[in-house]
């Protein structure tokens, strides 16, 4: 009898089964599935961290602007099978310029440090026009503007109350961001002034005069003489003129 070979008509359900075995068995990546982890996923990932951070910020009322650094193509890194971990490296508050830690938490873990410009977009109080070291700030100096929040040292000022009666530590310049580290508060005594000296409680207190010997602001200590003992007595600045003993 003559042997018979079957042959398979219809060969596209053996690849089916090809394929699926090869989806199955680990180690063998399918053309949708790179064996590696790209840059695009990387650069992707990293967009959509910011991206969130940025909608985040907008509900406190604050615009952000941001650029991902570029990934190198030849970069080869394990193919991870679960979204990429994406946090900041640094507080994005303190500069515009930070680093983004992209990583992988799977069976071959790895990470990436990926540089990132941000800025930070708030409302925020600048000098009207020029202030002089020594002048009180009032609101006439003052003007409202968009500054960026992590291009400071030291973040500004946001209610221009706190800062009416002020006076400037050195010159401000038409345009700064006032923070609180150019104004402090304005001398309430000063050395040689006559004051009155208080002391006692809420109840019963008794009050002479001195004189100041050193200049000092509201809540500063400062020594004062009494004028009718001549006995030398530090007090606290309650107001201006005015010297607790406690």
């Amino acid at each position: 009898m003559t042997a018979m070979r079957i042959a398979n008509a219809n060969p596209m359900p053996v690849f089916r089964y090809l394929l699926l075995a090869a989806m199955l068995i680990p180690g063998v990546a399918t053309a949708s599935e790179p064996e590696q982890t790209t840059a695009e996923r990387i650069t992707e990932a990293a967009d959509g961290f910011l991206e969130s951070f940025a909608k985040e910020q907008a509900a406190k009322g604050r615009e952000v602007e941001y650029d991902i650094g570029s990934v190198d193509n030849r970069l080869s890194l394990n193919r991870c099978p679960q979204a990429l971990g994406v946090e900041f490296a640094g507080d994005p508050e303190r500069s515009t310029r930070t680093t983004l830690l992209v990583s992988c938490q799977g069976d071959q873990p790895w990470r990436i440090f990926l540089s990132a410009t941000v800025r930070i977009q708030v409302d925020g109080w600048v000098a009207d026009r020029p202030i002089g070291r020594g002048e009180r700030l009032s609101r006439d100096m003052l003007r409202s503007s968009p500054v960026v929040l992590n291009e400071q040292r030291r973040s500004g000022f946001r209610n221009p109350d706190h800062m009416i009666g002020m006076q400037a530590k050195r010159t401000i310049r038409a345009g700064t961001a006032i923070t609180p580290h150019m104004v402090e508060k304005p001398l309430a005594v000063e050395r040689g002034d006559r004051v009155v000296i208080s002391a006692g409680s809420d109840a019963f207190s008794i009050t002479t005069r001195g004189k100041a010997e050193r200049s000092g602001r509201v809540g500063e200590q400062i020594p004062v003489v009494n004028e009718n003992s001549g006995r030398r007595i530090r007090g606290r600045i309650t107001e201006p003129g005015r010297v607790a003993i406690n």
